[in-house]
């Protein structure tokens, strides 16, 4: 019998070498079971995981964060248009103010010359309003809306120069 029990044993030895095992829990069987756990592969793929869980909830956490501050970028440049769009209507009651003044001081070449200067602002100012009107600050990119209210600005404060050359009150 000792060489049945070792033959028994061997073979029981040899069959479990045998045995395929692997580090996933979904493969194997038993024996991949008892090893995962007992040699740390189980715990090893959990760490894993739960790292790269992490990590996604950090990315995540990151690119809300640069949402919010889009967000917050996009709502200041809306404030900006709409300021621009206040100040491009008091300009129009501006040249219109001014026109009628200088009518009022009569005829002559400064009066003809003031008068095509507040044309030109009033070209100007149209211009300005085509610019307004093509903002559409649900549709573009924030660095383009904040290239174009910047180009806004520029164009209401030379209209701004322009007008208050006339006025002689240049801000």
């Amino acid at each position: 019998m000792p060489w049945a029990g070792w033959l028994l044993v061997a073979g029981i030895g040899s069959g479990l070498a045998g045995c395929a095992t692997s580090a996933d829990p979904h493969e194997g069987g038993f024996v991949s079971g008892v090893v995962g756990l007992a040699g740390g592969g189980y715990q090893r793929r959990v760490d894993e995981r739960q790292t790269a869980h992490q990590g996604e909830l950090d990315a995540q956490q990151r690119l809300k964060a640069q949402a919010r501050a889009l967000e917050e970028e996009r709502a200041q440049v809306r404030g900006d248009l709409a300021r621009a769009r206040s100040r491009l209507a008091a300009q129009e009651r501006r040249i219109a103010a001014e026109r009628a003044r200088v009518k009022a001081q009569g005829q002559g070449s400064a009066t003809q010359a003031s008068l095509a200067k507040l044309d030109q602002a009033q070209a100007r100012v149209a211009v300005a309003k085509g610019q307004l009107q093509g903002v559409r600050p649900e549709e573009q990119a924030v660095s383009e809306l904040k290239s174009k209210s910047q180009g806004i600005q520029k164009e209401l404060d030379e209209i701004d120069s322009m007008v208050g050359v006339v006025s002689g009150t240049r801000f």
